[in-house]
């Protein structure tokens, strides 16, 4: 608030508002351009002072003994890769051997003898069936059953264009069975 300004005489308010506005633009942008006269900023150190020899060197130390350990670690590693990782071998202690080992290996000839004659008893044997006449019988069944059939296999394309599906011999069989089943 500008008290002191209303105390003076003016002759036209809206000059001296306009004047008075002026003027405070003047001020601020002086306040804002103005350089300080102490100086604040962090003095300068000697040289000695701003390397940290000391720490530089115990950092290196550090690096080295770093360095070397895993020199080491990876020459054991690259050693174990190399060799077999098992080193609890001990090749001058020899396993002992089964005290029946001479019993199992004449049990096993003996059971081998015994298979060997068997089977030469098995095939020197003739057999009581007669596969071939077997094989006759099932085709002579399989005949009876076909002429039994509702509709046989032979006749099933009866219909479709087959002209020649009479056989006089499946016929006559045919006949036969019917008429044997009615007398």
């Amino acid at each position: 608030m500008d008290r002191g300004r209303k105390a003076l005489p003016t002759l036209n308010k809206h000059t001296d508002s306009k004047f008075y506005s002026r003027c405070q633009t003047i001020h601020k942008k002086k306040l804002s351009t103005i350089k300080s006269c102490i100086d604040n900023s962090e003095p300068t150190r000697p040289a000695h002072l701003r390397k940290n020899l000391k720490k530089e060197q115990m950092k290196e130390e550090r690096y080295a003994t770093i360095e070397r350990e895993n020199r080491i670690l990876l020459e054991k590693m690259s050693f174990i890769m190399q060799h077999d990782t098992l080193d609890n071998k001990n090749d001058s202690i020899k396993h002992g051997h089964s005290l029946n080992k001479g019993q199992r290996k004449r049990d096993l000839e003996r059971i081998t003898a015994e298979n060997q004659s068997i089977l030469r008893r098995i095939q020197t044997r003739q057999p009581t069936y007669d596969h071939v006449q077997w094989e006759e019988e099932a085709k002579l069944h399989e005949k009876y059953a076909q002429n039994i059939r509702e509709f046989p296999e032979r006749y099933a394309g009866i219909g479709e264009g087959d002209e020649d599906f009479y056989d006089e011999e499946t016929s006559r069989l045919q006949y036969s069975s019917s008429a044997a089943s009615i007398n």
